[in-house]
């Protein structure tokens, strides 16, 4: 806990925690962030799973970079948000529940854009395997309980 603690005492943890603009900043890059990859890495999903057949497959990597950059920041804000309650949020169930569906949600996007970066020309005219599109039901999955749990934090 001397870490956590450590953390807290820190110029961000402070700052986002005391400040008129650290908390509302953090929170709204959060939502921003959250917003981008969630939304992409969904729809990316969707369309593994037969959705929006206009897209073609390999056009979906290029929303994917953007996916990650909204992943970034929401990496940077949610670091500030966590300095600032460090120690509450270690020992919140609701929290790590939140973080083990967002570990699960980057796995299974990373695991989908490699599926798509090597094979979506096979796919032109058929659906992806079958394991593919199992991936991408539980991303969407991973990223509506990490949504959820997310939203639940302020709350229980």
């Amino acid at each position: 806990m001397n870490f956590l603690t450590w953390l807290e005492a820190s110029g961000i943890g402070i700052w986002v925690r005391s400040s008129q603009i650290g908390y509302p900043l953090m929170i709204a890059c959060h939502a921003i962030g959250m917003a981008v990859m969630v939304g992409l890495a969904v729809g990316l999903a969707m369309r593994l799973l037969g959705l929006f057949r206009g897209i073609p497959y390999a056009a979906l990597n290029s929303f994917l970079v953007i996916a990650w950059l909204g992943f970034a920041v929401n990496l940077i804000s949610g670091t500030g948000l966590f300095a600032a309650q460090a120690t509450t949020y270690i020992t919140d169930v609701t929290f790590l529940l939140k973080m083990a569906f967002v570990v699960a949600g980057v796995i299974s996007v990373a695991i989908l854009q490699s599926a798509v970066s090597r094979h979506a020309g096979d796919w032109s005219s058929a659906a992806p395997p079958a394991g593919v599109r199992l991936t991408a039901a539980a991303s969407i999955a991973f990223w509506v309980g990490a949504t959820v749990t997310g939203r639940l934090i302020a709350y229980l």
